[in-house]
Protein backbone atom coordinates (compact mmCIF):
# COMPACT_ATOMS: atom_id res chain seq x y z
CA UNK A 1 0.00 0.00 0.00
CA UNK A 2 1.44 3.32 -1.24
CA UNK A 3 1.57 6.79 0.89
CA UNK A 4 3.01 9.55 -1.14
CA UNK A 5 2.21 12.53 0.68
CA UNK A 6 5.77 12.13 2.27
CA UNK A 7 9.04 13.48 0.73
CA UNK A 8 11.93 11.76 1.34
CA UNK A 9 15.66 12.75 1.82
CA UNK A 10 18.58 11.25 2.43
CA UNK A 11 22.32 12.71 2.65
CA UNK A 12 24.95 10.79 2.73
CA UNK A 13 27.80 12.81 4.12
CA UNK A 14 31.09 12.21 5.38
CA UNK A 15 30.70 12.47 8.89
CA UNK A 16 27.07 11.42 9.39
CA UNK A 17 24.15 10.39 7.61
CA UNK A 18 21.19 12.01 7.75
CA UNK A 19 17.27 10.78 6.59
CA UNK A 20 14.36 13.12 7.01
CA UNK A 21 10.78 12.49 6.10
CA UNK A 22 8.21 15.44 5.55
CA UNK A 23 5.42 17.03 3.83
CA UNK A 24 4.45 20.69 2.68
CA UNK A 25 2.61 22.93 4.70
CA UNK A 26 -0.39 25.20 3.23
CA UNK A 27 2.29 28.16 3.07
CA UNK A 28 4.19 26.11 1.09
CA UNK A 29 6.86 25.40 3.94
CA UNK A 30 7.65 22.30 5.29
CA UNK A 31 6.81 19.83 8.11
CA UNK A 32 9.28 17.79 9.42
CA UNK A 33 8.04 14.37 10.70
CA UNK A 34 10.90 13.01 11.58
CA UNK A 35 14.82 12.67 11.52
CA UNK A 36 17.62 10.44 12.13
CA UNK A 37 21.13 10.83 12.27
CA UNK A 38 23.41 8.32 12.24
CA UNK A 39 27.22 7.84 11.65
CA UNK A 40 28.23 7.16 8.22
CA UNK A 41 31.18 4.93 7.24
CA UNK A 42 32.55 4.33 3.38
CA UNK A 43 32.45 8.35 2.38
CA UNK A 44 35.55 10.31 2.44
CA UNK A 45 35.30 14.33 1.22
CA UNK A 46 31.74 13.73 0.01
CA UNK A 47 33.11 10.98 -2.06
CA UNK A 48 31.88 7.17 -1.60
CA UNK A 49 35.08 5.27 -1.21
CA UNK A 50 33.55 2.17 0.10
CA UNK A 51 29.96 0.58 -1.17
CA UNK A 52 29.52 -1.67 1.44
CA UNK A 53 29.95 0.03 4.23
CA UNK A 54 28.09 3.40 3.14
CA UNK A 55 25.36 1.07 2.05
CA UNK A 56 25.38 -0.46 5.67
CA UNK A 57 25.31 3.18 7.13
CA UNK A 58 22.17 3.99 4.90
CA UNK A 59 20.13 0.85 6.01
CA UNK A 60 20.81 1.75 9.76
CA UNK A 61 19.48 5.18 9.35
CA UNK A 62 16.55 4.43 6.71
CA UNK A 63 15.68 1.12 8.89
CA UNK A 64 15.19 3.40 12.46
CA UNK A 65 13.36 6.06 10.26
CA UNK A 66 11.44 3.33 8.53
CA UNK A 67 10.07 1.78 12.27
CA UNK A 68 9.75 5.60 14.00
CA UNK A 69 6.91 6.56 11.32
CA UNK A 70 5.54 3.06 10.24
CA UNK A 71 6.68 3.31 6.86
CA UNK A 72 8.98 1.92 4.27
CA UNK A 73 11.09 4.06 2.39
CA UNK A 74 11.58 3.38 -1.55
CA UNK A 75 12.33 6.41 -2.89
CA UNK A 76 14.72 9.89 -1.85
CA UNK A 77 15.59 12.49 -3.12
CA UNK A 78 19.32 12.91 -2.61
CA UNK A 79 22.69 15.13 -2.21
CA UNK A 80 26.37 14.92 -3.08
CA UNK A 81 29.07 17.35 -2.55
CA UNK A 82 33.14 16.38 -3.57
CA UNK A 83 35.82 18.47 -4.54
CA UNK A 84 34.97 17.10 -7.97
CA UNK A 85 31.93 19.25 -7.55
CA UNK A 86 32.73 21.98 -10.50
CA UNK A 87 31.16 25.36 -11.37
CA UNK A 88 31.55 27.18 -14.97
CA UNK A 89 30.05 29.82 -16.75
CA UNK A 90 28.72 29.70 -20.16
CA UNK A 91 27.52 32.79 -22.42
CA UNK A 92 24.26 31.54 -24.78
CA UNK A 93 21.28 33.72 -26.80
CA UNK A 94 18.32 33.33 -28.66
CA UNK A 95 16.54 35.40 -31.60
CA UNK A 96 13.59 36.88 -30.43
CA UNK A 97 10.64 35.04 -31.92
CA UNK A 98 7.89 37.56 -32.48
CA UNK A 99 7.94 39.72 -35.39
CA UNK A 100 7.74 43.21 -33.39
CA UNK A 101 10.85 42.16 -31.40
CA UNK A 102 8.42 41.83 -28.17
CA UNK A 103 10.71 39.35 -25.91
CA UNK A 104 7.82 36.68 -24.53
CA UNK A 105 8.02 34.14 -21.82
CA UNK A 106 8.32 31.28 -24.71
CA UNK A 107 11.81 33.09 -25.83
CA UNK A 108 12.91 32.65 -22.26
CA UNK A 109 12.17 29.06 -21.70
CA UNK A 110 13.78 28.40 -25.23
CA UNK A 111 17.04 29.88 -24.21
CA UNK A 112 16.64 27.68 -20.77
CA UNK A 113 15.73 24.93 -22.74
CA UNK A 114 18.74 25.44 -25.42
CA UNK A 115 21.31 24.73 -22.53
CA UNK A 116 19.99 21.31 -21.92
CA UNK A 117 21.69 20.40 -24.95
CA UNK A 118 25.34 21.67 -24.13
CA UNK A 119 27.26 18.53 -23.15
CA UNK A 120 30.23 18.20 -20.36
CA UNK A 121 33.28 17.21 -20.56
CA UNK A 122 34.36 13.96 -20.67
CA UNK A 123 33.52 11.80 -17.44
CA UNK A 124 31.33 14.66 -15.78
CA UNK A 125 27.49 15.53 -15.72
CA UNK A 126 25.50 18.31 -16.37
CA UNK A 127 23.47 18.47 -12.83
CA UNK A 128 22.87 22.13 -12.72
CA UNK A 129 22.02 25.28 -14.94
CA UNK A 130 21.64 28.82 -13.33
CA UNK A 131 21.10 31.70 -15.20
CA UNK A 132 22.91 34.57 -14.06
CA UNK A 133 21.30 37.59 -15.98
CA UNK A 134 19.61 38.24 -19.13
CA UNK A 135 20.80 40.74 -21.99
CA UNK A 136 18.93 42.31 -24.32
CA UNK A 137 20.64 42.90 -28.19
CA UNK A 138 24.05 41.87 -25.63
CA UNK A 139 23.56 45.48 -24.23
CA UNK A 140 21.22 45.81 -21.61
CA UNK A 141 21.19 43.60 -18.57
CA UNK A 142 18.11 42.67 -16.65
CA UNK A 143 16.39 40.02 -14.75
CA UNK A 144 13.26 40.20 -15.92
CA UNK A 145 13.13 40.61 -19.73
CA UNK A 146 9.62 39.84 -20.52
CA UNK A 147 8.19 42.75 -22.30
CA UNK A 148 11.24 43.94 -23.54
CA UNK A 149 12.10 44.81 -27.10
CA UNK A 150 15.48 43.52 -29.05
CA UNK A 151 16.44 40.94 -31.70
CA UNK A 152 18.59 38.47 -29.37
CA UNK A 153 18.11 37.61 -26.03
CA UNK A 154 21.28 36.03 -24.45
CA UNK A 155 22.04 34.95 -20.77
CA UNK A 156 25.78 33.75 -19.07
CA UNK A 157 24.69 30.67 -17.15
CA UNK A 158 26.35 28.82 -14.40
CA UNK A 159 26.67 25.34 -15.13
CA UNK A 160 27.31 22.88 -12.17
CA UNK A 161 29.42 19.64 -13.28
CA UNK A 162 29.72 16.16 -10.99
CA UNK A 163 32.18 13.37 -11.60
CA UNK A 164 30.34 10.70 -13.23
CA UNK A 165 32.13 8.27 -11.53
CA UNK A 166 31.16 9.53 -7.88
CA UNK A 167 28.12 9.85 -8.95
CA UNK A 168 27.82 6.48 -10.07
CA UNK A 169 29.14 5.03 -6.90
CA UNK A 170 26.49 7.39 -4.73
CA UNK A 171 24.01 5.49 -6.76
CA UNK A 172 25.13 2.25 -6.31
CA UNK A 173 25.38 2.63 -2.41
CA UNK A 174 21.27 3.10 -2.67
CA UNK A 175 20.45 0.22 -4.91
CA UNK A 176 22.17 -2.25 -2.57
CA UNK A 177 19.52 -0.77 0.00
CA UNK A 178 17.10 -0.72 -2.66
CA UNK A 179 16.20 3.20 -2.85
CA UNK A 180 16.16 4.48 -5.84
CA UNK A 181 17.43 8.16 -6.10
CA UNK A 182 14.49 10.23 -7.52
CA UNK A 183 16.35 13.41 -7.81
CA UNK A 184 20.05 14.23 -6.89
CA UNK A 185 20.74 17.75 -5.79
CA UNK A 186 24.37 19.44 -5.14
CA UNK A 187 24.69 20.16 -1.39
CA UNK A 188 26.30 23.30 -1.23
CA UNK A 189 23.16 24.58 -3.14
CA UNK A 190 20.36 22.87 -0.72
CA UNK A 191 22.19 23.67 2.38
CA UNK A 192 22.21 27.45 1.24
CA UNK A 193 18.95 27.89 0.68
CA UNK A 194 17.47 26.43 3.79
CA UNK A 195 19.25 29.05 5.79
CA UNK A 196 19.23 32.39 3.94
CA UNK A 197 16.61 34.88 3.91
CA UNK A 198 15.96 36.33 0.96
CA UNK A 199 17.36 40.22 1.76
CA UNK A 200 20.58 38.42 2.66
CA UNK A 201 20.53 37.04 -0.99
CA UNK A 202 19.67 40.43 -2.47
CA UNK A 203 22.61 42.33 -0.39
CA UNK A 204 24.93 39.60 -1.02
CA UNK A 205 26.11 37.11 1.09
CA UNK A 206 28.57 33.82 1.02
CA UNK A 207 27.15 30.71 2.78
CA UNK A 208 29.93 28.81 4.04
CA UNK A 209 29.12 24.78 5.30
CA UNK A 210 31.66 23.51 7.37
CA UNK A 211 31.17 19.71 6.71
CA UNK A 212 33.62 16.63 8.01
CA UNK A 213 35.25 16.26 4.63
CA UNK A 214 34.83 19.44 2.78
CA UNK A 215 33.97 23.28 3.60
CA UNK A 216 31.20 24.25 0.23
CA UNK A 217 30.53 27.94 -0.75
CA UNK A 218 28.17 29.59 -2.53
CA UNK A 219 27.63 32.96 -3.24
CA UNK A 220 24.59 35.18 -4.04
CA UNK A 221 24.29 38.17 -5.08
CA UNK A 222 21.19 40.30 -6.26
CA UNK A 223 18.99 37.19 -5.50
CA UNK A 224 20.99 35.28 -7.77
CA UNK A 225 23.50 31.85 -6.83
CA UNK A 226 26.60 33.49 -8.44
CA UNK A 227 29.35 30.90 -7.21
CA UNK A 228 29.54 27.29 -6.00
CA UNK A 229 32.83 26.03 -4.85
CA UNK A 230 34.16 23.19 -2.96
CA UNK A 231 37.39 23.60 -0.61
CA UNK A 232 38.72 20.13 0.33
CA UNK A 233 39.69 20.57 3.45
CA UNK A 234 36.75 20.17 6.72
CA UNK A 235 36.57 19.44 10.39
CA UNK A 236 37.73 15.97 9.84
CA UNK A 237 41.58 17.77 9.68
CA UNK A 238 41.31 19.00 13.04
CA UNK A 239 39.88 15.43 14.41
CA UNK A 240 43.02 14.04 12.74
CA UNK A 241 45.69 16.55 14.79
CA UNK A 242 44.27 15.52 17.86
CA UNK A 243 44.41 12.31 17.25
CA UNK A 244 47.97 12.95 16.51
CA UNK A 245 47.98 14.73 20.21
CA UNK A 246 47.22 10.72 21.52
CA UNK A 247 43.59 10.87 21.98
CA UNK A 248 41.24 7.33 21.00
CA UNK A 249 39.83 8.24 17.84
CA UNK A 250 36.45 6.94 19.38
CA UNK A 251 36.36 10.18 22.29
CA UNK A 252 37.83 13.21 19.55
CA UNK A 253 34.48 14.27 18.24
CA UNK A 254 33.07 14.41 21.78
CA UNK A 255 36.11 16.35 23.57
CA UNK A 256 36.29 18.68 20.26
CA UNK A 257 32.69 19.37 20.55
CA UNK A 258 32.39 19.85 24.08
CA UNK A 259 35.37 21.24 25.43
CA UNK A 260 36.94 22.79 22.57
CA UNK A 261 36.84 26.35 21.63
CA UNK A 262 38.12 27.94 18.36
CA UNK A 263 39.75 31.25 20.24
CA UNK A 264 42.71 29.74 22.43
CA UNK A 265 42.89 33.22 24.52
CA UNK A 266 39.02 33.03 25.42
CA UNK A 267 39.65 29.75 27.39
CA UNK A 268 41.28 28.83 31.03
CA UNK A 269 44.72 28.12 30.44
CA UNK A 270 44.79 26.14 33.54
CA UNK A 271 42.14 24.09 32.85
CA UNK A 272 42.81 19.92 31.95
CA UNK A 273 40.53 17.77 31.21
CA UNK A 274 41.22 13.32 31.70
CA UNK A 275 40.41 11.29 28.21
CA UNK A 276 39.90 7.59 28.85
CA UNK A 277 43.16 5.85 27.55
CA UNK A 278 43.92 2.25 25.94
CA UNK A 279 43.26 0.21 29.67
CA UNK A 280 40.41 1.03 31.76
CA UNK A 281 43.21 2.59 33.91
CA UNK A 282 45.05 4.72 31.79
CA UNK A 283 44.14 8.30 30.38
CA UNK A 284 45.28 10.82 28.92
CA UNK A 285 45.59 14.61 29.44
CA UNK A 286 44.89 17.69 27.34
CA UNK A 287 45.03 21.67 28.18
CA UNK A 288 41.83 23.42 27.12
CA UNK A 289 44.44 25.43 25.67
CA UNK A 290 46.23 22.89 23.53
CA UNK A 291 42.90 21.66 22.35
CA UNK A 292 41.51 25.15 21.39
CA UNK A 293 44.87 25.76 19.63
CA UNK A 294 44.58 22.72 17.60
CA UNK A 295 41.54 23.90 16.32
CA UNK A 296 42.21 27.12 15.99
CA UNK A 297 45.46 26.34 12.87
CA UNK A 298 43.09 24.56 11.28
CA UNK A 299 39.67 26.81 11.38
CA UNK A 300 42.02 29.70 10.53
CA UNK A 301 43.46 27.92 7.18
CA UNK A 302 39.82 27.15 6.69
CA UNK A 303 38.78 30.57 6.87
CA UNK A 304 42.11 31.56 4.95
CA UNK A 305 40.95 28.92 2.11
CA UNK A 306 37.45 30.68 1.70
CA UNK A 307 38.58 34.26 1.91
CA UNK A 308 40.54 33.10 -1.30
CA UNK A 309 37.53 31.42 -2.84
CA UNK A 310 35.64 34.46 -2.46
CA UNK A 311 38.71 36.51 -4.39
CA UNK A 312 38.54 34.14 -7.04
CA UNK A 313 34.91 34.17 -7.73
CA UNK A 314 35.34 38.32 -8.11
CA UNK A 315 32.91 39.05 -5.15
CA UNK A 316 35.71 40.72 -2.49
CA UNK A 317 34.52 43.42 -0.98
CA UNK A 318 31.00 42.98 -2.50
CA UNK A 319 28.84 41.11 -0.28
CA UNK A 320 26.91 43.39 1.43
CA UNK A 321 25.19 40.85 4.33
CA UNK A 322 28.22 39.05 5.22
CA UNK A 323 28.57 35.34 5.69
CA UNK A 324 26.51 32.71 7.13
CA UNK A 325 28.13 29.48 8.66
CA UNK A 326 26.62 26.17 8.71
CA UNK A 327 27.33 22.28 8.51
CA UNK A 328 28.43 20.16 11.65
CA UNK A 329 31.60 22.22 12.51
CA UNK A 330 30.00 25.31 12.92
CA UNK A 331 29.16 24.16 16.39
CA UNK A 332 32.11 24.62 17.52
CA UNK A 333 32.67 27.70 20.42
CA UNK A 334 33.85 30.59 19.41
CA UNK A 335 33.70 29.65 15.58
CA UNK A 336 32.11 32.81 14.81
CA UNK A 337 34.32 35.25 16.19
CA UNK A 338 37.39 33.59 14.22
CA UNK A 339 36.15 33.96 11.05
CA UNK A 340 34.86 37.44 11.78
CA UNK A 341 38.48 38.00 12.23
CA UNK A 342 39.88 36.21 9.45
CA UNK A 343 37.68 37.40 6.91
CA UNK A 344 36.85 41.07 8.09
CA UNK A 345 33.05 40.40 7.30
CA UNK A 346 29.96 39.82 9.99
CA UNK A 347 29.17 36.49 10.61
CA UNK A 348 26.23 34.27 11.97
CA UNK A 349 25.93 30.35 12.36
CA UNK A 350 22.50 29.59 11.25
CA UNK A 351 20.17 26.66 11.45
CA UNK A 352 18.37 25.05 8.62
CA UNK A 353 14.83 26.80 9.71
CA UNK A 354 14.27 28.96 6.76
CA UNK A 355 12.08 26.80 5.14
CA UNK A 356 10.35 25.05 7.72
CA UNK A 357 7.10 25.50 9.92
CA UNK A 358 7.42 26.44 13.20
CA UNK A 359 6.37 23.16 14.74
CA UNK A 360 9.65 21.97 12.99
CA UNK A 361 11.99 24.37 14.28
CA UNK A 362 13.29 22.29 17.17
CA UNK A 363 13.27 19.32 15.37
CA UNK A 364 16.02 20.46 13.04
CA UNK A 365 17.90 22.72 15.50
CA UNK A 366 21.43 21.80 14.16
CA UNK A 367 23.72 22.90 11.51
CA UNK A 368 24.24 19.46 10.40
CA UNK A 369 20.97 19.53 8.81
CA UNK A 370 21.44 21.98 6.64
CA UNK A 371 21.68 19.72 4.06
CA UNK A 372 18.82 17.60 4.99
CA UNK A 373 16.66 20.03 5.07
CA UNK A 374 17.58 21.52 2.07
CA UNK A 375 16.65 18.64 0.56
CA UNK A 376 13.10 18.21 1.52
CA UNK A 377 12.63 21.71 0.07
CA UNK A 378 14.03 21.47 -3.40
CA UNK A 379 12.33 18.68 -3.79
CA UNK A 380 8.93 19.92 -2.64
CA UNK A 381 9.57 22.93 -5.16
CA UNK A 382 10.43 20.99 -7.29
CA UNK A 383 7.07 19.25 -7.65
CA UNK A 384 9.11 15.49 -6.53
CA UNK A 385 6.90 12.69 -4.63
CA UNK A 386 8.64 10.22 -3.18
CA UNK A 387 7.03 6.71 -3.19
CA UNK A 388 6.42 5.73 0.75
CA UNK A 389 4.77 2.10 1.57
CA UNK A 390 2.43 1.48 4.60
CA UNK A 391 3.96 -0.93 7.00
CA UNK A 392 1.80 -3.39 8.15
CA UNK A 393 1.93 -3.35 12.18
CA UNK A 394 2.69 -6.40 13.71
CA UNK A 395 -0.12 -7.58 16.34
CA UNK A 396 1.96 -9.38 19.03
CA UNK A 397 3.69 -6.04 20.05
CA UNK A 398 4.96 -6.35 23.41
CA UNK A 399 3.08 -4.22 26.03
CA UNK A 400 6.04 -2.08 26.33
CA UNK A 401 6.31 -1.07 22.57
CA UNK A 402 2.69 -0.23 22.83
CA UNK A 403 3.18 1.44 26.48
CA UNK A 404 0.70 4.48 26.85
CA UNK A 405 -1.70 3.59 23.79
CA UNK A 406 -5.29 3.52 25.17
CA UNK A 407 -6.45 2.28 21.19
CA UNK A 408 -5.69 0.36 18.50
CA UNK A 409 -5.02 1.73 14.67
CA UNK A 410 -7.50 -0.09 12.04
CA UNK A 411 -4.77 -1.85 10.16
CA UNK A 412 -4.03 -3.88 13.82
CA UNK A 413 -7.23 -4.31 14.45
CA UNK A 414 -7.86 -5.74 10.63
CA UNK A 415 -4.79 -7.87 10.94
CA UNK A 416 -5.93 -9.62 14.10
CA UNK A 417 -9.42 -9.68 13.94
CA UNK A 418 -9.92 -10.45 10.69
CA UNK A 419 -10.16 -14.47 9.92
CA UNK A 420 -9.70 -13.34 6.72
CA UNK A 421 -6.71 -11.17 6.38
CA UNK A 422 -4.86 -13.82 8.76
CA UNK A 423 -2.18 -16.04 7.25
CA UNK A 424 -3.23 -19.11 8.95
CA UNK A 425 -6.78 -19.88 9.48
CA UNK A 426 -7.77 -23.28 11.34
CA UNK A 427 -11.12 -23.99 12.36
CA UNK A 428 -11.75 -23.61 16.30
CA UNK A 429 -11.16 -27.05 18.80
CA UNK A 430 -13.93 -29.47 18.48
CA UNK A 431 -15.38 -27.77 15.81
CA UNK A 432 -16.11 -29.79 12.46
CA UNK A 433 -15.83 -27.02 10.04
CA UNK A 434 -18.31 -29.50 7.35
CA UNK A 435 -20.64 -28.92 10.04
CA UNK A 436 -23.77 -25.99 8.55
CA UNK A 437 -22.93 -22.83 11.09
CA UNK A 438 -26.86 -22.89 11.73
CA UNK A 439 -27.46 -26.60 12.62
CA UNK A 440 -26.43 -26.49 15.97
CA UNK A 441 -29.19 -25.68 18.05
CA UNK A 442 -28.04 -27.40 21.69
CA UNK A 443 -25.71 -25.22 23.74
CA UNK A 444 -22.68 -27.40 24.91
CA UNK A 445 -19.34 -26.39 26.51
CA UNK A 446 -15.99 -27.12 24.61
CA UNK A 447 -12.74 -26.44 25.53
CA UNK A 448 -10.98 -23.73 24.00
CA UNK A 449 -7.07 -21.83 25.07
CA UNK A 450 -7.29 -23.50 28.18
CA UNK A 451 -10.81 -22.74 29.74
CA UNK A 452 -14.58 -23.21 29.32
CA UNK A 453 -16.75 -21.70 26.63
CA UNK A 454 -20.17 -21.89 26.31
CA UNK A 455 -21.57 -22.07 22.65
CA UNK A 456 -24.13 -20.35 22.39
CA UNK A 457 -27.46 -21.28 20.39
CA UNK A 458 -26.75 -21.06 16.38
CA UNK A 459 -23.45 -20.74 16.56
CA UNK A 460 -21.28 -22.85 14.07
CA UNK A 461 -17.82 -22.82 12.97
CA UNK A 462 -17.11 -19.78 11.52
CA UNK A 463 -18.80 -17.78 14.82
CA UNK A 464 -16.02 -20.12 16.78
CA UNK A 465 -13.57 -19.05 15.00
CA UNK A 466 -14.32 -15.07 15.13
CA UNK A 467 -14.54 -15.63 19.07
CA UNK A 468 -10.88 -17.62 19.09
CA UNK A 469 -9.84 -14.13 17.28
CA UNK A 470 -11.10 -12.12 20.15
CA UNK A 471 -9.58 -13.92 22.56
CA UNK A 472 -6.29 -13.94 20.51
CA UNK A 473 -6.73 -9.81 20.39
CA UNK A 474 -7.62 -10.07 24.13
CA UNK A 475 -4.66 -11.70 25.34
CA UNK A 476 -2.10 -10.01 22.89
CA UNK A 477 -2.90 -6.64 24.71
CA UNK A 478 -4.12 -7.21 27.77
CA UNK A 479 -7.13 -4.59 26.78
CA UNK A 480 -9.25 -5.67 30.02
CA UNK A 481 -5.84 -4.32 32.11
CA UNK A 482 -5.08 -0.67 33.20
CA UNK A 483 -3.24 1.38 31.20
CA UNK A 484 -0.22 3.25 32.57
CA UNK A 485 1.13 6.31 31.31
CA UNK A 486 4.87 7.06 31.16
CA UNK A 487 5.63 7.74 34.78
CA UNK A 488 3.51 3.74 35.34
CA UNK A 489 0.44 5.87 36.56
CA UNK A 490 -3.01 4.81 36.04
CA UNK A 491 -4.98 6.96 33.60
Amino acid sequence: MEKNNYIVAIDLGSSHVAVAVGSRTADGRISVEDVVVKESKGVSRGEVKNVELAAQSLKEAVTEIEERLGIGITEAVTGISGSHIKCAKHPYYVYVGGRDGEICEEDVVKLNESMRNVQAPDGYKLMHIVPQHYLVDNEEEVADPVGMFGKTLGSTFNLIIGDHTILSRLDKAFQKVNIRQEKLFINPLVAAEAVTFPDEKDLGVAVVDLGAGTTDLVIYQDGIMRYVGVIPIGAETINRDIRAYGIMDRHVEELKVKYGCAVPSLVDSEKLVKVPGRTPHDYKEISFQNLASIIEARLTDIADYVVEEIKVAGYEGKLSAGMILTGGCAQLKEIKTLFQERTGMEVRIAMPDVVVDDVSKEKVADPRMAAVVGLLYEGLKSGIETKTTIRVSNANKSRSENKGRAYMSAEEVREVFNPIQRTKTEPAEDVDPKTDPFADDNPEEVKQSGRKVRKSKKKGWLQNLIDKGKKTLEDTFDMGSDILDDDNKIV
